[in-house]
Order: structure tokens, then C-alpha cells, then sequence
């Protein structure tokens, strides 16, 4: 059972992960030394080395990457005991994966679909990611619900993940005439009548069956009301960014049917320039404010171009990207970014990203960029 959690959360390594996580205090420092540009991110560990930084103060760029990994899991089965507490949820733990988990001491109560529900939280396999498992009976259907809610503390995945699996457990409704939860980030719903389940999570995630198996006794190979499993995955596991500065330079908008045409070209020339992009389509062009700042930016697909061997198991040479510039006037600069992920497979599911992720984090470091 060991070795299956370590498949569950295994992430492999690309290239720009074995440069390592940097630290990102002295990246922001480097940036303003080589280009006069200050910007605020948050620590991820973001991965990136000194070589990736090219040109001068007036024209240049620099790529930098994220990657993380989270894993939530919503098992049912027949009610294993009447009661629930602290001491059987550490038995559960224990028991489901063969992890030796170091408990933190964290633990406690909450409601889930009107049910008393206990949770227990532990670091797992040498404190490389972080659990918790949440409990309820629901006597209605006659099952014992598992939210199994785990993230990768060597990625520095966000915390705030980890918080969207505790509330979208929270949205599990396990019987009819139940009213859990509601959140309004939560906008992606799971439903299925076969399973007699419902719940919300984040349009960041995409849902599977889970291709581990299912942690009851009574478990005979047949998935559907009485017993399942389903595990849901980031989409958004990974972010490569490529910031660029340019000599400013006053430029009349030309706009045709809300096209800016030249504009739309030279940010297609940015994708296109991209040494690992193949091909690309460009779905959209749009302008808008941030904090006073007029952004232009193109968003599509793309496909890359022959991937290494070790990356071909899991990512699938398609993506997203999204292509963005506004001026800093105040520094005489213009400044493109070039926003990427890729897509990957896992048991067979091929992740959705989706502009969503790529859009929060493009407001963000245009309000943080002076």
C-alpha cells in the first residue's frame, strides 16, 4: 500500500523543476537589478536560475516556473461504526494507505450534510505532503463517507488549495433532502444518480473515477451506490511565465471590430517565438483595465514541440497559453508576459486547464508590477 500512495502522489520532474525551487526574495531582487521592474509574488517555489535572465535593462526577459500537486479523493462505503471518532480516523489512516503518518495534533469537528463529521490531519512519507481525512456516517443511505484531502508540501502548493478541498467536502450532499454547504468559488458540480452523490468543486480541477481501489472490507469490485471512489486533480499543476520589458513607445490604438490588429500580431509573434511551441491558435484578443493600466491579451492553444522521454508519461504536448502587455509609463517600459501550461494525463484523464488560474494570476502581477 505504500507504493500505491507514492504513485498517488508522484509528480515527475521537468525541466524546469531540476533547476530546483529558488529563492524567490532574491529572483525579485535580480529582476529589479537587471531590468528596473519591481513586482511582488507570492513564495510558491518558483523555480528558476540566473541564466534564464537575458537582454539589457532597456530590452531583455526572463522564464520562470510553478508546479504543485494536490490530490482529493471522496470515498463511500457500508458504516463501519456507529460512532465516529478522533482515535478511528487515525485507525483509517493508518490502515487505507500503509503510510506511517506523523499526526500533528490537529484535529477536531465540523457538519457535513446536516451529519457529525471528525477530522484528523497528519504529515505523510517524511513530511512531503499533508492529509486529511475527514469522516461521516450518513445513516440515511447507510454509508460511511471518506474525504481524503492531501497536497505536496515539497511543491509549495498553496495552502488555499488544500482549504478548497476541506469546503468542497462540504458541498457533498450524501442524501436526498440534504443542504450542505455552498461556496461561490466552488462553480464546477459532480452528480451522479449512480452514486447517489453530489458536490461542487473548483473549475481549476477535473473529476475521475479513481484508479486506486476502494477502502472497504466489503468491497467486491462493483462501483455504484453502495460503494466508489472518485479523485479529483489540479489542471492548473503547473505555470511557466516568460516576463518582458520593452522601450516604451507611444502607439495609436487602431481598433477594427474590438481588434486591435497590429497589437494582436506582435503579441502573436511572442507565442510563435517561444523555442518549445510547435503550433498555436489563438482563440480570442481582448483590452481592460487593471488598477488603471490598459492590458491587451491573446489566449489559445498551442502544441509543443517533441517532448523528452521522461516527460512523455505525463504531459501530453498540448496546453493553454495566454499572451498579455500594458505600458509602465512611469518607467518607460512596456512589458509583455507570456503565460503557458500544459496539459497532462493520469490514469488514462487528460487535464482541463482553463484561462481561469492564468487570468487570476495575470491581475495579480499587473497590480503588483512598478
Amino acid at each position: 500500500m505504500a507504493l500505491i500512495f507514492l504513485i498517488i502522489l508522484y509528480v515527475p520532474q521537468t525541466n524546469s523543476q531540476e533547476k530546483g525551487l529558488q529563492n524567490t526574495e532574491n529572483f525579485l531582487s535580480l529582476l529589479k537589478q537587471k531590468s528596473g521592474i519591481e513586482i511582488q509574488l507570492d513564495d510558491v517555489g518558483w523555480s528558476w536560475k540566473e541564466q534564464d535572465f537575458y537582454g539589457t535593462s532597456d530590452q531583455g526577459g526572463v522564464t520562470f516556473s510553478d508546479s504543485k500537486w494536490l490530490m482529493y479523493l471522496i470515498h463511500w462505503g457500508p458504516i463501519q461504526v456507529q460512532k465516529i471518532t478522533v482515535d478511528y480516523v487515525r485507525t483509517r489512516m493508518l490502515d487505507m494507505w500503509g503510510v506511517k503518518f506523523d499526526f500533528s495534533g490537529k484535529q477536531g469537528e465540523m457538519k457535513v450534510s446536516g451529519h457529525d463529521a471528525v477530522w484528523v490531519e497528519a504529515y505523510g512519507t517524511n513530511k512531503s505532503f499533508y492529509t486529511r481525512f475527514i469522516i461521516w456516517n450518513c445513516p440515511q443511505s447507510g454509508r460511511e463517507f471518506i474525504a481524503d484531502t492531501n497536497y505536496n508540501i515539497r511543491l509549495k502548493t498553496p495552502e488555499k488549495d488544500f482549504d478548497s478541498e476541506r469546503r468542497s467536502a462540504q458541498t457533498v450532499s450524501c442524501h436526498e433532502g440534504s443542504m450542505p454547504d455552498k461556496f461561490p468559488d466552488l462553480t464546477r458540480k459532480f452528480h451522479s444518480e449512480r452514486y447517489g452523490i453530489t458536490y461542487f468543486y473548483p473549475e481549476q480541477w477535473f473529476l475521475l473515477e479513481s484508479p486506486f481501489y476502494v477502502p472497504f472490507p466489503q468491497y467486491e469490485g462493483i462501483r455504484d451506490r453502495k460503494m466508489g471512489s472518485l479523485l479529483a486533480l489540479p489542471s492548473d499543476q503547473n505555470l511557466q511565465v516568460t516576463l518582458k520589458w520593452y522601450p516604451f513607445l507611444e502607439e495609436k490604438e487602431e481598433m477594427v471590430m474590438g481588434i486591435d490588429q497590429k497589437i494582436s500580431e506582435s503579441l502573436s509573434k511572442e507565442i510563435e517565438s517561444q523555442e518549445d511551441v510547435q503550433s498555436f491558435k489563438n482563440q480570442g484578443f481582448e483590452t481592460f483595465l487593471i488598477s488603471g493600466k490598459k492590458v491587451y491579451k491573446i489566449w489559445g492553444n498551442y502544441k509543443l514541440k517533441d517532448l523528452e522521454e521522461k516527460e512523455k508519461e505525463f504531459y501530453t504536448g498540448d496546453g493553454i497559453y495566454g499572451v498579455s502587455q500594458w505600458n509602465l509609463k512611469e518607467k518607460g517600459k512596456k512589458i509583455v508576459v507570456i503565460l503557458k501550461t500544459r496539459k497532462f494525463s493520469y490514469s488514462g484523464n487528460i487535464s482541463s486547464p482553463s484561462r481561469h488560474f492564468q487570468d487570476e494570476f495575470l491581475k495579480e502581477l499587473v497590480c503588483q508590477t512598478k
